[in-house]
């Protein structure tokens, strides 16, 4: 019997593995077609077979794409879910010679291709004249890729500023620092000043890029916040946070009943290793305030102290500290040979009146 249920339970295993590849498979050259999609949405607008002017209105006649992007001043607009589908419907569905009437209803599946692949094809209209030559595509890979252009990122240089207003010149300096931005947030360090490659969909998608490309405030916003939050900072927050963090949602550690302390069990151990590592963490932390010269650092190395020193006035460390020796110890600080209680008085409200 028990032969029976494994050769069924490994028929099944081959089954729906056979299945993942398939599903696997189909992924990888949908992503290749999505592409293809793309490529050829632009060449119809290439071709003037795309009614941009739909975009903006019946009434608008010989409409500029790029007011699809820029606003009056020359600032970036930001695009969003409801102006992908305006695109769809009024440009995409109709270069395609379909009815645009009921397409949703009749033909939601290929609405919603063409809503995914919206984004992109705005992102090659808006960038038409980097992309016109028309080889963005890596065909030696599967799934084919995209390049994503290093002009689309790179900043304008200084010696274009010549002759300009100062409103022109306000306009150049923040298309620079959107672009810088949109660099630092999605990109590696090493890969400034080169073109990159990368599937429609997946880990630093081209679709993720082109959202956020089209997201301008959101991602200047971010820079000024990266600013001000270093990645120790964010990790460190992440760590205490009180719903999520590793820190923030551990109330207690490991208990080791009274009987088994000591005796090297599974729980004592396990108590050791915590203790170890957090000790490891809190002593650096003393370590980079203590060698950080700024007032913020050293004022924040003597709160810790006095937080410490009203720990080891608990009753747990005093029944501790009695098991080790009878020495009176005084844990307390001394402020001009008197004893601070730091358990009741404001230590720095004290000493700054001395």
């Amino acid at each position: 019997m028990k032969i029976k249920e494994t050769k069924k339970a490994q028929s099944l295993s081959n089954k729906t593995w056979t299945m993942v590849r398939d599903v696997a498979t189909n992924e990888r050259k949908a992503n290749g077609q999505m592409l293809f999609i793309c490529k050829n949405m632009f060449d119809l607008f290439r071709d003037g077979k795309m009614p941009i002017n739909q975009y903006f209105g019946e009434k608008i006649n010989n409409a500029d794409p790029m007011n699809m992007f820029f606003n009056v001043d020359g600032t970036r607009k930001t695009l969003i879910a409801k102006d992908f589908g305006l695109f769809v419907t009024q440009c995409m569905i109709p270069s395609l010679d379909q009815n645009l009437n009921d397409f949703q209803k009749n033909h939601p599946y290929e609405f919603n291709v063409l809503t995914q692949a919206s984004p992109v094809v705005m992102f090659l209209i808006c960038n038409h004249t980097i992309y016109e030559k028309g080889n963005f595509l890596n065909l030696e890979t599967d799934p084919v890729q995209f390049k994503i252009d290093w002009k689309v990122l790179k900043t304008v240089s200084n010696a274009s500023l010549a002759n300009v207003t100062k409103d022109e010149e306000d306009q150049t300096k923040a298309e620079n620092v959107f672009r810088n931005s949109l660099f630092e947030n999605f990109f590696l360090k090493s890969e400034k000043g080169k073109d990159f490659w990368t599937t429609f969909r997946g880990d630093r998608g081209l679709v993720e890029f082109v959202k956020q490309y089209f997201l301008p405030k959101k991602i200047a916003s971010e820079n000024v916040k990266n600013a001000v939050e270093s990645e120790t900072y964010k990790q460190v927050k992440k760590m205490n946070d009180l719903e999520k963090g590793v820190f923030g949602t551990t109330h207690n550690l490991t208990v080791v009943a009274e009987a088994e302390q000591g005796k090297g069990g599974n729980a004592d151990q396990r108590l050791k290793n915590e203790v170890e590592q957090m000790t490891l963490t809190a002593e650096k932390i003393v370590d980079l305030f203590a060698k950080n010269k700024n007032p913020i650092t050293q004022k924040a190395l003597l709160d810790l102290h006095l937080y410490v020193v009203d720990a080891l006035q608990s009753e747990n460390f005093e029944e501790f500290f009695k098991t080790k020796s009878k020495a009176k110890v005084e844990f307390k600080p001394q402020i001009n040979k008197t004893t601070f209680d730091t358990s009741t008085g404001d230590f720095w409200k004290y000493v700054s009146q001395i």
